[in-house]
């Protein structure tokens, strides 16, 4: 049986200098550019007013895509611009009907229409509908433009 020629044994080696080399990172959330510099993309928001202009009819009225229904503008044929109507009430004089030898004068209200008092001072009322004008109202909100900007952090 042979017996090795080298044991090992423990050696003390006396260090003249320390290498290292260093290490760079850039921070969480940045990334590296090109050049070696750490960047971080940043989102700006710039508000900015955006106005509208709106017409309606008012609570009360109704609004009609031409011509009032029923009116000689409905029947031409053309388009007309929205208008608003607004239920009314339209009033005439009664008509005076000769006195028989029975009877004495008296006041009739046409067809379709309704009495309002009595004798003399008596009228004759009518539904109908009056044209108004649409109002006008304007809204405002906000919105926002965005856009990029990189920061060299």
């Amino acid at each position: 049986v042979n017996k090795a020629r080298f044991e090992k044994r423990p050696v003390t080696v006396t260090l003249s200098r320390v290498e290292s080399t260093p290490v760079y990172y850039c921070p969480t959330g940045t990334v590296e550019n090109s050049m070696g510099e750490c960047t971080a993309t940043v989102t700006i928001r710039t508000p900015y007013t955006v106005s509208e202009t709106h017409t309606a009819c008012p609570a009360d009225a109704t609004e009609y895509p031409g011509a009032a229904p029923g009116s000689s503008a409905s029947f031409s044929g053309k388009g007309a611009a929205p208008s608003c109507k607004r239920a009314a009430t339209a009033h005439v004089p009664a008509t005076l009907i000769p006195g028989t030898s029975k009877g004495a004068a008296r006041y009739a209200c046409p067809e379709g229409t309704s009495p309002i008092g009595e004798g003399a001072s008596m009228s004759c009322a009518a539904p109908t509908y009056e044209t108004i004008p649409m109002e006008t109202y304007t809204t405002s909100s906000i919105a926002y433009e965005t856009s990029t900007v990189t920061e060299t952090v």
